[in-house]
């Protein structure tokens, strides 16, 4: 599908400038999400992908029945461009005086001494191997996230550039029977009501797939018994709620901007709502992924 690069950098922009408005969010980490965004936006165009053959998907109608299309171990992506933008990630990173840069160099002193090497670093996340990841965690306390967020957002532009290859290999279905994603079977990251009927699509934490779920059902253990969901707003920030869960005590952030003149990008937008993060744990509530930069 060829991509409106003008138009899709001209949203990333709106939303960075919309980012810079928020007093918790300091002006150096922006500055390295404009980097890193606008660095993975170039590179999504110039993915070069090779799904598996339709034999190592999952058939039809085990898909239609909540079975990923996909296993995320299995997840094509972009080796050759992975590596070169973990390498340059890690240059850009590591520039940074904060803990995120330091944990950036330590990652760029084992990837010379060949202590890590890009293949195995990228297997481990197919794998979501957490124990590998909280080893590394240890020797950065200070930032543990940055070698997962790393490798994902070296990942990220040619796993969307095969996510929306796979998308259309999915049966077709207004709703997804579950909450999970169809192609890779990971949890949504965040949600968004769409359209004049609001309907409600998800956004995966892992692959970036967009999908329409149930409204009215929680997206992590199914509960449909309205009594037992909820949402809330906060004032402070327009466009968008907190969609509860009593039966399994998850939360996630749904954007709603459709009377409102602001670009929704998911993936921003998790960031751009950071508040309502804080809110929902104050409540008692946890969310089902991380936060899409792991901070």
């Amino acid at each position: 599908m060829e991509r409106n690069m003008a138009l899709e950098t001209s949203r990333l922009d709106r939303k960075l400038a919309q980012l810079r408005k928020k007093s918790y969010i300091s002006a150096e980490l922006i500055d390295l999400l404009d980097s890193v965004t606008h660095l993975q936006l170039s590179a999504l165009s110039e993915a070069e992908v090779t799904l598996p053959p339709d034999s190592g998907l999952s058939r039809p109608e085990a898909v239609l029945q909540g079975v990923s299309l996909i296993n995320r171990e299995n997840f094509p992506y972009d080796a050759a461009q992975a590596e070169s933008l973990l390498g340059k990630l890690v240059d850009m990173v590591g520039k940074s005086e904060s803990p995120l840069g330091e944990g950036a160099r330590i990652v760029g002193e084992a990837l010379e001494k060949g202590e890590l090497t890009p293949a195995e670093l990228f297997r481990h996340v197919l794998n979501d191997d957490t124990t590998f990841f909280a080893s590394w965690a240890e020797r950065m306390p200070d930032a543990p996230r940055t070698l997962p967020f790393l490798a994902l957002a070296a990942m990220g532009p040619s796993m969307e550039a095969a996510a929306g290859m796979l998308a259309d290999k999915l049966p077709e279905t207004k709703v997804q029977p579950v909450g999970t994603c169809p192609i890779c079977g990971s949890m949504p990251l965040i949600s968004s009501l769409e359209q004049k009927e609001g309907f409600r699509h998800a956004t995966c934490s892992f692959c970036r797939h967009h999908y329409r779920i149930k409204r009215l059902s929680c997206p992590v253990c199914g509960e449909d018994d309205h009594k037992k969901l909820t949402f809330f707003t906060v004032d402070e920030e327009p466009g968008f709620r907190v969609d509860v869960c009593d039966s399994c005590k998850t939360y996630m952030k749904t954007i709603d901007f459709r009377d409102l003149d602001r670009v929704a990008l998911p993936i921003l937008d998790d960031l751009d709502s950071l508040a309502l993060d804080y809110v929902a744990a104050n409540q008692g509530y946890r969310r089902a992924t991380l936060s899409a930069w792991g901070f």
